[in-house]
């Protein structure tokens, strides 16, 4: 699994170092780092790493480590992506249903099919595993209340 770590580090030298060796000894490997020693705020330079973690258990337990060692984690996200496909039967509005993508997730297709007689659209799209059950359950609310059908692939 990824995740996007930052860190509060002190800017002394060995901080760094200490938080990646709790990476390490959980089996995390380093995508990227950006250190922003300029973005000094509150005593802390903002660190942000990209790490490969092999579970959520190795990424709980180097979490525990750094905070263990004295360094904040000021915020964990994961960069995990998943791509759906759903099918809208019913008369929906393409920019309510545009709408409801913005700031959760990225329409990477809108297939129109049917005609007037029985229309429907066929979305895919991507979604980071965290906004995924949020998203299909306003998809969900949208199409009740447009008395349409969605219809889901399996996860």
């Amino acid at each position: 699994m990824r995740i996007r770590l930052t860190l509060g580090l002190t800017d002394r030298p060995g901080t760094l170092l200490k938080a990646l060796e709790k990476i390490a000894m959980n089996g995390g490997n380093i995508i990227s780092i950006i250190h922003s020693r300029e973005a000094l705020t509150g005593g802390y330079v903002p660190v942000s790493l990209s790490v490969e973690f092999p579970s959520h258990e190795n990424f709980e337990r180097a979490k525990m480590g750094i905070e263990e060692s004295g360094i904040p984690v000021l915020s964990a996200e994961s960069l995990e992506r998943r791509i759906e496909t759903v099918l809208i039967i019913g008369d929906l509005s393409v920019d309510r249903l545009e709408r409801l993508f913005e700031g959760r997730g990225e329409i990477i297709s809108l297939v129109f099919g049917g005609g007037k007689g029985s229309p429907y659209v066929r979305v895919m799209f991507s979604v980071s595993s965290e906004d995924r059950e949020t998203l299909l359950s306003s998809l969900e609310e949208l199409a009740e209340r447009n008395n349409c059908l969605l219809v889901c692939e399996e996860a």
